[in-house]
């Protein structure tokens, strides 16, 4: 027996409205027939079977209602046999409200924040508390700061800058110190390279070295730098060889992000990241190691991303996503909320991401255009 429920899809909303019924209660369905749908303030979610059998509908829901998450709408069965009501009803209240306060009742999920934040609760106005009323009075209550000055450098006139050795001489140097001297947080000092015709030479005034562990190790010992970072994106697997090369050597990772970059409330950032221009990281999201996230890049609020990631511009996720380690994402590309995709995946541009995607998987954008020339036609000689 399988219970077919109503899941968060967004963080902010507590309840959701069955917007179509697709099969027949007490009918057959196959694995992978559409069963129902549900709607948020902000997306909706199309349930499918998730295995062949009998599908019986909870009798006390009715299409355009609205209900809360894990509530039971459907379970299929082996047996062409109707459940008992109980079943239903046994878990038809979900997980809306769980505290009450006096006559008010506050969700779960905002009882959290009030106690992770030690907010006096009165504050905060209406008879239902949500999270979203929580994140919103927290949000209120830094109104006074400006959003320059809520980005990862709060301070921005910093006396002595951090010397930063940087790995890669290439375009992606050139685009990491757009970055670098927006910040105002670090000084270039040193750049590597492995290509034979650069080393020697100067990149914006600063000297590009043979890229080798023992000349990068001298330096460092030499003070020539405190912090380092792998400029280039477009190898994954050298970025993150280079990236644990630095790491067992107890080389500090530094992060570049532009000035422009907005970084929410409680977003947690690990090493070696670069943010470029108009990126925004939202509340409560975290983000692990070595990624590269280019200009216009969302990750929205309670995204969990891991390491050594690529992203072209404007790549926008939805609340509530989980995105695994090494993974390229291309141009243009959207994804609904609660999607999970694993490690080791590319993402082609222009791709809209609406179903969980396995590691090691490869989504190509299927859009089929053509281009072809005008040819001004010649008028005759008169």
């Amino acid at each position: 027996m399988i219970k077919l429920r109503i899941e968060q899809i967004n963080v902010s909303d507590d309840t959701y409205v069955l917007t179509a019924v697709y099969a027949e209660d007490g009918g057959q369905v196959r694995k992978g027939d559409l069963v129902f749908s549900y709607e948020s303030s902000k997306s909706d979610k199309d349930v499918e079977a998730g295995e062949d059998g009998y599908i019986y509908f909870n009798p006390s829901v009715t299409l355009h209602a609205a209900y809360s998450t894990n509530t039971v709408i459907a379970i299929i069965s082996h047996v062409k046999t109707k459940p008992s009501s109980d079943v239903f009803e046994s878990e038809k209240s979900g997980n809306l409200p769980s505290s009450k306060n006096g006559d008010r009742i506050i969700s779960k999920k905002a009882l959290a924040l009030i106690e992770e934040h030690g907010i006096d609760s009165s504050l905060i106005s209406g008879e239902i508390v949500s999270e979203e009323m929580v994140l919103e009075f927290l949000n209120s209550q830094k109104q006074s700061v400006s959003i320059q000055s809520m980005s990862y450098y709060y301070d921005r006139k910093i006396e002595t800058k951090t010397g930063l050795a940087v790995i890669g001489a290439g375009k992606a140097a050139l685009q990491l110190l757009d970055a670098v001297y927006s910040a105002g947080k670090h000084q270039v000092t040193v750049f590597y390279d492995g290509k034979a015709e650069l080393i020697g030479k100067e990149l914006m005034g600063k000297p590009i070295k043979s890229m080798d562990i023992d000349t990068i190790l001298q330096d460092f010992k030499n003070g020539m730098f405190e912090e380092i970072i792998v400029s280039f994106s477009g190898n994954i697997k050298e970025r993150r060889r280079w990236f644990d090369i630095l790491k067992s050597h107890q080389l500090k990772l530094g992060n570049v992000i532009h000035a422009t970059a907005y970084i929410g409330l409680n977003a947690q950032m690990g090493e070696g990241n670069i943010l470029f221009a108009f990126t925004r990281v939202g509340p409560f999201a975290q983000i692990g190691d070595n990624n590269v996230l280019s200009s216009y890049c969302s990750i929205e609020h309670h995204n969990i991303l891991g390491s050594h990631n690529t992203f072209g511009p404007t790549v926008v996720f939805s609340g509530s996503c989980t995105i695994g380690d090494e993974i390229k994402f291309g141009t243009g590309i959207f994804v609904e909320p609660n999607i999970s995709i694993g490690s080791e995946s590319i993402i082609s541009s222009g791709s809209i991401v609406q179903k969980n995607i396995p590691p090691m998987s490869v989504i190509r954008n299927k859009t089929v255009f053509e281009i072809k020339s005008l040819h001004r036609k010649e008028h005759p000689e008169g």
